[in-house]
């Protein structure tokens, strides 16, 4: 028998699987992402967050906070769990170790080479995807936010309150903050671990995980340092002080 010319019958299923779990993969993730982007609007906001609210008010997932917690948690499991499965049919692969040698390990593997290797480190090009779009996700949910809350503010509602118009802007701005630093926050609670079915589907190394956790981490701390900020100046320009030493 020739040895050089056989292969396993599974490994044709095997590696259609595996696209089939990486195209499941992709469209949930896809998916995520775009949930993320429509958070600010008023469609999600007026329209389908009530709808999903309505549909999934019920023991099992609560009365308010049970449609956020199924829309922006299950997606996440569902991916951890395709994950799983993926990794362990590369790996139960006759030619895991060829394609290694030949491409990394990963189809994702020629994005993984150093694209950046001064002032940020050694990064490649799918973790400065990864980070330049994380950064628009910031970026476009804090405009949005300011956007939507800036035109409903008039100098005549602010007055309503007894407050200046840059007083109830900023007020409006410091709230915003810390909604866009909870959209990091929330990303920094994925598990950085060397046996993460998460990053290990998505191409992701676990050495460079942890630096990207850190990058995180500290736009976090700096989103909810200028959002306390905001708010110490918002709280002596109305002096409200007194109030909130009082509720501390």
């Amino acid at each position: 028998m020739d040895t050089q010319s056989w292969s396993p019958p599974s490994d044709g299923g095997n590696k259609t699987m595996r696209a089939a779990i990486m195209a499941v993969v992709t469209a949930v993730l896809g998916g995520y992402l775009f949930l993320w982007v429509m958070m600010p609007t008023n469609a999600y906001r007026q329209t389908w967050l009530p709808e999903l609210r309505s549909q999934t008010a019920s023991t099992y997932f609560g009365t308010t906070q049970g449609a956020t917690f199924l829309v922006f948690t299950s997606p996440v499991m569902l991916i951890a769990a395709l994950g799983c499965l993926h990794l362990h049919l590369r790996h139960k692969s006759r030619f895991n170790n060829l394609s290694k040698r030949s491409n990394g390990g990963h189809r994702l593997g020629k994005y993984q080479r150093p694209l950046i290797i001064k002032g940020l480190g050694i990064v490649s090009g799918i973790e400065l995807a990864f980070f330049l779009m994380f950064i628009a996700l910031l970026l476009w949910n804090f405009a949005t936010y300011l956007h939507l809350s800036f035109s409903k503010i008039t100098p005549n509602s602010a007055a309503q309150t007894g407050e200046k118009l840059w007083e109830s802007k900023l007020g409006a701005a410091a709230l915003r903050l810390g909604l866009v630093g909870n959209i990091g926050l929330s990303f920094l609670f994925f598990p950085v671990t060397r046996g993460s079915s998460v990053l290990g589907v998505l191409g992701l190394t676990w050495e460079a995980s942890v630096k990207y956790h850190i990058w995180v981490g500290h736009i976090v701390m700096a989103l909810f340092t200028a959002h306390g900020l905001c708010y110490l100046i918002y709280w002596a320009a109305t002096h409200q002080f007194s109030e909130v030493l009082v509720l501390l």
